[in-house]
């Protein structure tokens, strides 16, 4: 099987005429180069036209940002050196560190986190609530940038260091100038790694190199923040979808590190030695999200038939062999969050198929096929959506599963047409517990319409009480509001419909010390590897 696993990857190389990215890997010693399967295919490079993990992490690899946060979730200076807030907490003054320089050489002033900044402000959820209480934001000189509101807003901090989502990376001004709805085509950063587009292979290869002008911050490396020290020469991402081919990669040396082994391989990996580590206590949360668009899902009756369908602990138990992986969560917010609440919930959700029946047929549906997205390279997405088509059939729904890999379907749910026409009915996806944890955060809770995440809900009553969240200050009225908006998702607008969480653990080999996680990214910095 290992020699199999090996011909296969030469054929591969082969076929996508890899050779001179051979001859370059012969100059790097093993020691130096890590090799990582991802949970999925980097196929889109802006990080503020999409939510897709992939195209997230990879802003972690090559992007620096002005705030970052630890591995307790507690915002740090990353590229500010600091910052001072007025006694009104209306003017926020950031100063940059010295010696940030893009990858082009050039420096990195505070009007370049100015334009990149407003350009992010424009798609992310908190970034929008920012924007519409800015005054003013300008580069004062060099290295301070200067940040006026109309009225505070208590999750300032927070939003600025996001790992995940919608990264607020910084990026040189001339190309932050770009539309935000319209995807940028260079990749100039300022962090630990440079993309090597040249030995990009869509489907098949991701290359980095290390940053030779990055200067680590001198604190240790804590989540997303403090220094970001490289200690190997290049990154390879390998595209390897089959979970087998994958364990087998990491058991012959072929590979370093896995982000999402199959979760039925992890005692074979376990024994052969494989490093096991849960780096993300947050976990993951997975959502079945409804086109609102369309009908049937337009009628929330629809959407509610979902809830009353959807049992958790049976996909969960689909899903992973090991119960210590999963946990049902009924908390649109994450379990174990601050906002962890069952407000809502009705006991009969996942248990009633004969009301979800009924209300399918309130709704008005009629026997028309359901379009679901089923992303087939994802294996926890896969089993998922299956079940899914399994348990609409079983209620009268007429199925069409469309197969397609995770990054295809990221891209094909921004498509608004009907289901027919090129757009869709269902996708499943799963967000970080960390970014989802509070209302303005949870951007599938977003029910502000054509501004909606892809699903678009729209609801103003919703998504005013999202909005009156940041300024929301005592602790008892923030979570009477937080259960306010839950009852409100569970009741009338179903913006998704949650299917558990998850703790998805990473394998590496044993070769590598220094690994470190944080939730809802891939951290890749502080890892060494040892010779052979």
């Amino acid at each position: 099987m290992a020699q199999m696993f090996k011909s296969l990857v030469v054929a591969a190389a082969l076929a996508l005429g890899a050779t001179s990215m051979a001859v370059a890997q012969q100059r790097v010693p093993d020691d130096r180069v890590l090799k990582v399967i991802p949970f999925a295919d980097l196929q889109a490079l802006d990080p503020i036209t999409t939510t897709v993990g992939m195209t997230q992490r990879h802003a972690t690899m090559i992007y620096d940002v002005l705030v970052a946060r630890d591995e307790n979730q507690v915002p740090r200076p990353q590229m500010a050196q600091g910052w001072t807030v007025s006694a009104d907490n209306l003017v926020w003054v950031f100063t940059l560190r010295e010696g940030l320089l893009f990858h082009d050489g050039t420096p990195v002033t505070a009007e370049d986190v100015a334009v990149s900044l407003r350009r992010w402000a424009q798609r992310d959820a908190h970034g929008r609530q920012i924007w519409a209480a800015t005054a003013s934001l300008v580069a004062t000189d060099a290295r301070t940038l200067t940040w006026t509101l109309s009225q505070p807003y208590g999750l300032m901090l927070f939003a600025l260091s996001k790992p995940s989502g919608l990264v607020p990376a910084i990026i040189p001004a001339r190309i932050a100038a770009t539309d935000p709805a319209t995807p940028i085509t260079e990749t100039i950063g300022s962090g630990p790694f440079v993309f090597s587009r040249e030995e990009w292979v869509p489907g098949s290869r991701v290359v980095y190199r290390r940053n030779e002008r990055y200067v680590p911050r001198a604190e240790p490396a804590s989540g997303a923040a403090g220094g970001k020290v490289v200690h190997v020469d290049r990154v390879e991402w390998l595209n390897i979808r089959d979970p087998q081919s994958a364990v087998l990669a990491l058991q012959n040396g072929e590979v370093d590190f896995v982000e999402a082994p199959g979760p039925d391989f992890l005692p074979l990996l376990r024994q052969a030695g494989m490093r096991i580590a849960v780096t993300d206590r947050l976990g993951s949360q997975g959502m079945i999200r409804m086109n609102h668009l369309h009908p049937p899902f337009n009628d929330p009756r629809a959407r509610q038939a979902l809830l009353y369908l959807v049992n958790q602990d049976d996909f969960l138990r689909t899903m992973f062999a090991d119960p210590e992986l999963f946990r049902v969560c009924h908390a649109f917010f994450t379990c174990g969050g601050p906002f962890e609440t069952t407000a809502g919930h009705n006991a009969a959700f996942g248990r009633d198929k004969a009301r979800a029946r009924q209300l399918m047929r309130e709704a008005g549906y009629n026997g028309e096929p359901i379009v679901i997205l089923h992303p087939t390279d994802v294996q926890t997405m896969n089993t998922a959506t299956l079940l899914l088509a399994e348990e609409l059939r079983g209620i009268g729904v007429r199925v069409d599963l469309q197969a397609m890999d995770f990054g295809a379907m990221a891209a094909r749910r921004a498509n608004r047409n009907a289901p027919g026409q090129g757009g869709w009915h269902i996708g499943l996806t799963f967000w970080p517990g960390l970014l989802i944890a509070e209302p303005v955060g949870n951007t599938p809770m977003q029910a502000s319409c054509e501004r909606a995440w892809p699903g678009w809900p729209c609801d103003a009553e919703h998504q005013a009480m999202i909005d009156a969240f940041p300024n929301t200050v005592a602790e008892t009225d923030r979570r009477a509001l937080v259960e306010r908006i839950q009852v409100s998702a569970y009741q009338r607008v179903v913006p998704y419909v949650p299917f558990g969480q998850w703790f998805a653990p990473v394998a590496h080999s044993p070769r590598l010390t220094g690994v470190i996680g944080m939730p809802g990214t891939m951290i890749l910095w502080n890892i060494q590897k040892a010779a052979r």
